[in-house]
C-alpha cells in the first residue's frame, strides 16, 4: 500500500528493509508482507533481488514461510514482467521440502482456481512451470506432493492425459486417496479417458488399510468404455482391491 501511495519514499526507507543482510530487520519486514500479500508488478519488480533471495531464507520466515513458497509459486507461473524462467528455477530449487511440498498444492489451487480457462491454463502456465522450474530430481518426491499433482491432474480436466504424462513419475501412492478418488469419479474423466484414470488410480492405490468408496465405481465407468481393459493386470488388482474393501 506504501509503495502504491508513495514510490520514492518506500523504495528508499520500506525496500531496504528486505534485503537479507540485516536477517532480523527482513525477517520482520517478509512477514508483514507474507501477512496479505499481492501480486503487484511494479513491487515484484522493485524488491525483486530480495524476493528471489528469500527463498535460501525459507525457514527464517517463521511461521509465514509456507505463505512464502506459495506466492513464490504465483509469481512463477505469471505473467511476471523481469524475471526469467532460470531465476524462477533456482529459486523453486533453493526450497526445503516442505516448501516444495506447498508449492505443489500452490499448483493444485492455482489450476483449480482457473475454473472453466482451466485447459487454457494448464498449456499456458501450469505445464510451462513444471517443465522449465520445477525440479528435476525425482528423489525429492513425497507423498504430500504426490497428492497435490493426483488433484493436479484431475484439475486439468480436457488436458487430463498431458497432465498425468507430465507428472506421472511423481506420482506415489498417497496415505488418503478418498477425495482424489471421489474428484475423479465426479469429473466423468474414467468415462472420458478411461485408460490414463486407470493408470492414475494405479499409481496412487496400493494396499491402504481403507478403500475409497468410489474406487469401485470409477472401475465400473472404466470398463463400460473400454472393456478390453477389464483383462489388464492393474485392473484386476485394483477391481479385487476395491472389492475386498468395499
Amino acid at each position: 500500500a506504501f509503495f502504491r501511495v508513495d514510490r520514492p519514499w518506500a523504495e528508499q526507507y520500506l525496500l531496504p528493509l528486505f534485503s537479507w543482510n540485516n536477517p532480523i530487520e527482513a525477517k520482520a519486514a517478509w512477514e508483514g508482507f507474507l501477512w496479505s500479500p499481492r501480486l503487484y508488478q511494479p513491487l515484484l519488480t522493485a524488491f525483486k533481488s530480495q524476493f528471489l533471495d528469500s527463498a535460501n531464507h525459507y525457514f527464517e520466515l517463521g511461521e509465514h514461510r509456507q505463505q512464502f513458497a506459495t506466492f513464490l509459486t504465483y509469481v512463477a507461473l505469471g505473467p511476471t514482467e523481469g524475471y526469467s524462467l532460470e531465476e524462477f528455477r533456482a529459486a523453486i530449487s533453493a526450497l526445503p521440502q516442505e516448501g516444495l511440498e506447498k508449492s505443489a498444492q500452490a499448483l493444485f489451487q492455482a489450476l483449480e482456481g482457473a475454473a472453466d480457462q482451466r485447459e487454457d491454463y494448464w498449456k499456458n502456465r501450469v505445464q510451462l512451470f513444471w517443465q522449465q522450474i520445477w525440479p528435476k530430481s525425482r528423489d525429492l518426491a513425497t507423498r504430500r506432493i504426490a497428492e497435490s499433482l493426483t488433484r493436479l491432474v484431475i484439475a486439468a480436466r480436457g488436458e487430463f492425459p498431458a497432465a498425468l504424462a507430465a507428472v506421472k513419475d511423481w506420482l506415489q501412492p498417497i496415505e488418503h486417496p478418498f477425495s482424489a478418488v471421489r474428484r475423479l469419479h465426479e469429473s466423468g474423466l474414467c468415462s472420458q479417458y478411461p485408460t490414463d484414470a486407470l493408470s492414475l488410480l494405479n499409481a496412487i492405490i496400493v494396499d491402504q488399510t481403507w478403500g475409497p468408496r468410489e474406487l469401485g465405481q470409477c472401475l465400473e465407468q472404466i470398463v463400460q468404455v473400454a472393456p478390453n481393459l477389464a483383462q489388464e493386470a492393474h485392473y484386476q488388482r485394483l477391481h479385487e482391491y476395491a472389492r475386498r474393501h468395499g
